[in-house]
Parts: C-alpha cells; sequence; structure tokens
C-alpha cells in the first residue's frame, strides 16, 4: 500500500478543517474589526478631553480673574498657577504648568515617568514657543499631549495652540528650577511659558486590552466547539456515503447482494437510492451475463464435441468416410458461425449506433418485408390492417426483425397456414405484429421466450436467439416486443415509439 493510500483525508476530516479555518478567520477578522474601532473610540475620546482642557485654558487665560486682587492676573505664573489650582485633570490625564521661572507645576495622579523625565522636557521644549501636539513612549507606556504657550499682558490674557485633555485636585510643583527674574508683563528675557495636557495613552487602552484578551480565549474556545460539533455533523451527514464505500468496496469481491438503508429526502438519501438501483442493474446484467456464458457454452459444446467425435472415428484411408465427415463437419462449422454472429448481433445492440434513424413508411416497409417472406416457405402470406403511418426508425433493423418473425412463424406452421402482418397507429405509438395460425406458444414457456437460448420447441436448428434479437432491435428503438393472447397460434407485436417524422 502506498504513503498516499495509507495518509489520507477523508470527506469528513476536509469538512471539519474547512468549517475550523472559516471559523478562526471569521472570529478573526471580526476581532481585528473590534479592536480597530475600539482603539479609534479611545483615540477620539482622548482627544475629544485634550481638546476641551485646551479651551478651557484659553478661556481662563482671556477671562480669568486673579482671586486675591480681583483684577486680571499680573504675570503667566499666577495665571497657570491659580489654572491648575481650580481645575482637576480626568483619569489617566495629568496637567503640566512650565512657568517663566523654570519651575515645573503638576496636577494630576502621580507620573513620576513624566516628572523625572528629561526627554519629556525636551519634547515639549520644543514647540514651546508655537505649541503642537507630543508624543513619546518612556519605557512600556506611550504618552500624547498637546503644548500651549501662554502670555499675558496689562490689557489681557491670550494662549495660543490647540488640542486634548482633563482635571484632578491643588497644584503641585514637580521641581524648582533656577528662578529667573519675572515680569508683570510676562517678561521679556524669560523662559516661555505653557500650558501641557497628556495623557496616558497605555492606562486608556487596558481595558481594550482586556477585552481583546477576553475576546481570543472566546474565540479560540468557540472555534474548537464549532469544529467539533461540525466534524459531529458531518459524520452523520456523511454515514450513508462511508456505507455506499463499503458497499462499493465489497461488490469488488462478487458480494452484489448489499444494498443501503435509505432514510429521508435529501440529496444523499436519492443518491441512495440511485445507487441501490445501480446495484440492481448490475446484479441482473451479472446474472444475466453467466446465465448467457453457460447457455453459450453449453450450445457450443455440442457442435465442438460432434466434430471432435466424427474427426475421431473418421478413417482417412476411406474416401467416401471422409467426405461424409467434411460435409458433416462444414455443417456444424456454419451453425457455429451462425450462433457467433448472433451473439455478436446482440453484443452490437447495446451500441449507440446499432440503429440508423430514418423516415419509414409503414405501408412501403410491409409490402417489402413480405415480398421477402415470401421465399421462407409455402404459406398464406397476408396483410392485415395497415394505417397510414410515417415514422422514424432503422428500416433495415425492423426488416430483420419481421423477418425473424415471420421465420419463427413458418417453423411453426404447415403449408398453406395463415402468416400475416399488420400495423396500427395508437397515440404515440407505433404497433406492428406478426401473426400466424399455427399451435402458438405454450403458457409454460411464454415468461421467458425472449430470453437468450430459450426455444419455443425442439423444433428446428435454431439457438433460440431470434426473439432475443428482435427484443433487442425494439429496445435499440426505444420499445419492446410483447407476445399477445390469442386464441389461435401466436402473434408477435412490437410497440414502438413515433417519434418525429
Amino acid at each position: 500500500m502506498t504513503t498516499e493510500r495509507r495518509i489520507r483525508l477523508t470527506v469528513q476530516n476536509r469538512l471539519t478543517i474547512a468549517v475550523a479555518i472559516l471559523s478562526v478567520l471569521t472570529l478573526t477578522i471580526v476581532g481585528f474589526v473590534l479592536y480597530t474601532v475600539e482603539s479609534n473610540n479611545v483615540e477620539s475620546r482622548n482627544t475629544s478631553t485634550m481638546s476641551q482642557e485646551i479651551a478651557e485654558m484659553r478661556s481662563f487665560a482671556q477671562t480669568g480673574v486673579d482671586p486675591e486682587t480681583g483684577r486680571p492676573f499680573a504675570s503667566v505664573d499666577h495665571l497657570l498657577s491659580q489654572f491648575l489650582a481650580q481645575n482637576q485633570p480626568n483619569a489617566d490625564e495629568a496637567f503640566f504648568a512650565f512657568l517663566t521661572d523654570g519651575r515645573v507645576l503638576y496636577q494630576g495622579d502621580s507620573e513620576p515617568l513624566l516628572r523625572e523625565s528629561k526627554e519629556f522636557e525636551k519634547e515639549v521644549a520644543a514647540v514651546a514657543e508655537a505649541g503642537g501636539r507630543i508624543a513619546l513612549r518612556i519605557g512600556k507606556i506611550e504618552y500624547e499631549g498637546y503644548v500651549l504657550p501662554v502670555a499675558t499682558d496689562r490689557a489681557g490674557r491670550e494662549a495660543t495652540g490647540g488640542a486634548t485633555a482633563s482635571p484632578p485636585a491643588g497644584p503641585v510643583e514637580t521641581r524648582a528650577g533656577t528662578p529667573a527674574p519675572a515680569e508683570a508683563s510676562g517678561g521679556t528675557g524669560t523662559k516661555p511659558a505653557s500650558f501641557v495636557v497628556m495623557h496616558n495613552v497605555s492606562a486608556s487602552r487596558a481595558d481594550l486590552t482586556q477585552v481583546m484578551q477576553i475576546y481570543i480565549v472566546v474565540a479560540l474556545a468557540a472555534a474548537i466547539l464549532i469544529s467539533g460539533i461540525s466534524s459531529i455533523l458531518a459524520r452523520r451527514l456523511l454515514q450513508p456515503v462511508t456505507e455506499l464505500r463499503r458497499t462499493a468496496q465489497s461488490i469488488s469481491g462478487g458480494d452484489l447482494g448489499k444494498r443501503l438503508s435509505v432514510v429521508g429526502n435529501d440529496d444523499i438519501a436519492e443518491l441512495g437510492r440511485t445507487f441501490n438501483a445501480m446495484l440492481d442493474r448490475l446484479e441482473a446484467a451479472f446474472v444475466a451475463q453467466r446465465t448467457f456464458l453457460d447457455d453459450a457454452g453449453h450450445e457450443l459444446r455440442t457442435p465442438l464435441t460432434v466434430l471432435r467425435g466424427h474427426l475421431e472415428i473418421m478413417d482417412v484411408d476411406d474416401a467416401d468416410d471422409v467426405a461424409e465427415t467434411q460435409a458433416l463437419l462444414l455443417d456444424e462449422t456454419d451453425r457455429m458461425s451462425r450462433l457467433v454472429d448472433e451473439l455478436l448481433l446482440l453484443a452490437r445492440s447495446r451500441r449507440p449506433d446499432f440503429v440508423r434513424p430514418e423516415t419509414v413508411d409503414v405501408a412501403h416497409l410491409l409490402q417489402d418485408v413480405l415480398a421477402k417472406a415470401r421465399a421462407l416457405g409455402t404459406r398464406d402470406w397476408t396483410l392485415d390492417e395497415v394505417d397510414d403511418i410515417a415514422f422514424t426508425a432503422d428500416r433495415q433493423r425492423l426488416t430483420q426483425a419481421l423477418l425473424q418473425l415471420a421465420a419463427n412463424s413458418v417453423d411453426h406452421t404447415d403449408e398453406g397456414d395463415t402468416i400475416a402482418f399488420g400495423a396500427r397507429l395508437d397515440g404515440d405509438e407505433v404497433h406492428l405484429w406478426v401473426r400466424d395460425e399455427g399451435a402458438g406458444v405454450s403458457p409454460e414457456i411464454a415468461d421467458g421466450i425472449f430470453e437468450r437460448f430459450r426455444r419455443g420447441t425442439d423444433k428446428g436448428d435454431g439457438f433460440g436467439l431470434g426473439l432475443s434479437i428482435i427484443r433487442a432491435i425494439a429496445e435499440a428503438h426505444g420499445g419492446t416486443v410483447v407476445l399477445d393472447d390469442t386464441e389461435v397460434g401466436a402473434q408477435f407485436r412490437m410497440i414502438l415509439p413515433k417519434g418525429a417524422e
């Protein structure tokens, strides 16, 4: 047995694998879409929150009043310090105020990584003049934020920049740099003041990450469950196919008696019924073949025995005996040749080119057959009713069948007996018959009269293939041949489809 035969996937295995792959692929696509949508939602919420905080800072810088003096803020540092004292950031958010004297104020949950990060200060310093969005990674944590430059004068406040953030409790001084002299105007020669909103992106996505981890576990469990259920269903649905395979394998062992048990009315059940019908035909064909071989062997054995026997007892020194034996052997050889020809004719009847259809005028056909039949014997040859019919058939094969029926009638009638041909149209069927006034067919053999090697009587030297050939010709035309019940003699009738004219 080859490796290809040993290592194979059944239909059940292939279906299960296909369902598993489709399930995993579908759940992966759903998970990807879910993650993408939720990730975009988190980013949108972060951006919206930071934009809100920036807008509040701008409004405070424009309209805020120093609670100590009741007048507009005199310095940017004081303005930023008061804003941080009055606003609290949202979760995962922090406010930073970079003052003109170098100090950095902080408001929010503890963010030691940001407060102690030089990279954070560099990012802020890079956009402190114009403002803008910043993003950085410290360790495994991602941050994003917005830097808003802030300036004041005695007439009012102004903030420039724009983007993201949200609020916590009182301002926290995270680092006291080297103080620089601050002027009431916001101070020339001082460091630029700026308000910074920072958001912990990793923390805001933590819930999404946890949800996706749970989704992966559930999706894998669902894929395994779906694959298991599909395997069970595939095995149950394909059980008839497995039984069909086993039955087909048993046929190679010669067992044609097995049949599939068919339940239901679906496609697989119909396949089972079709397979059973095929087995019925195969069994009938095999039985017919065995019978045919047995009968053919029996029919050939007799002339071969005759040939061998006469050859063994022939006196080669006696010219008369040699001549007599020669004549007898030639006669037996002719009989065997005729048997072979008839067997070949029956074999060819299964071929699609056995008949060559043409338009046949039935009246002319029967006139021609009648004229040819007169040479078969001294009988009262006549025509019964003949309808005016033209139909599609093989004229030569029909002539052969009718003459064979006529020859049978001659074998079973005496001189002067009537043998008649007839034809009529019955709906879409053409009926052609040959009747005689002979002894008829005994009921004992009437049922199997059309079987091969079945003789009506022991009279004549035929092989019992004539009626089989007639049936083969009728079936090749899509019709049949029957033996009618008659009070006198016998009547054989071919029933053929009229077809297209």
